[in-house]
């Protein structure tokens, strides 16, 4: 049984409610290594791939907020709490603790994530709040009533057996 597995294109989502304006931004360019042994795993995600609804948007996230060219990518690298097979097609809910870094800030943070395994496809699926300035994101004064405070994070990666 492989002990390492990569998942090359999975998808991140973040939704921001706001009184103004509801914003949300997909990625599928979400890369993850999982050692099923150690049970480390790392994402690693390009801020550029993030997709608005509106270019301006997409412009302003990028040049005003976070800044993207300074800091290209959103990583995170933990150690997934709970027993888990990725022979077994099952169910199994975990948490992962590990440092999440974005805009040049490392936090700690604890996710949970769900495991399904089916037909031997394995895929992990994680929901989890992210504070803005928790990584200094700066919302100018007369914007902070379209960004909330908190985003919501949705993660989905399919992982296959790594192959050398």
């Amino acid at each position: 049984m492989a002990q390492v597995f990569t998942a090359k294109s999975g998808s991140a989502t973040f939704f921001s409610a706001s009184p103004l304006e509801n914003i949300e931004a997909t990625s599928n360019s979400v890369q993850s290594i999982l050692n099923t042994s150690t049970k480390n795993v790392a994402f690693i995600i390009s801020i550029r791939s993030f997709q608005f609804k509106k270019d301006l948007m997409q412009e302003h996230f990028n040049e005003k907020y976070m800044e993207s060219d300074k800091f290209p990518n959103a990583t995170y690298s933990g150690i997934i709490n709970g027993d888990f097979d990725l022979s077994k097609d099952s169910i199994y809910e975990v948490t992962s603790t590990g440092k999440m870094a974005m805009h040049g800030q490392e936090k700690e943070i604890t996710a949970p994530g769900t495991f399904t395994v089916k037909n031997g496809e394995a895929s992990l699926q994680s929901n989890f709040p992210l504070a803005v300035n928790d990584f200094k994101i700066e919302i100018p004064q007369l914007l902070f009533q379209n960004i909330a405070d908190t985003v919501a994070v949705k993660i989905n990666v399919i992982y296959q057996p790594y192959k050398k």
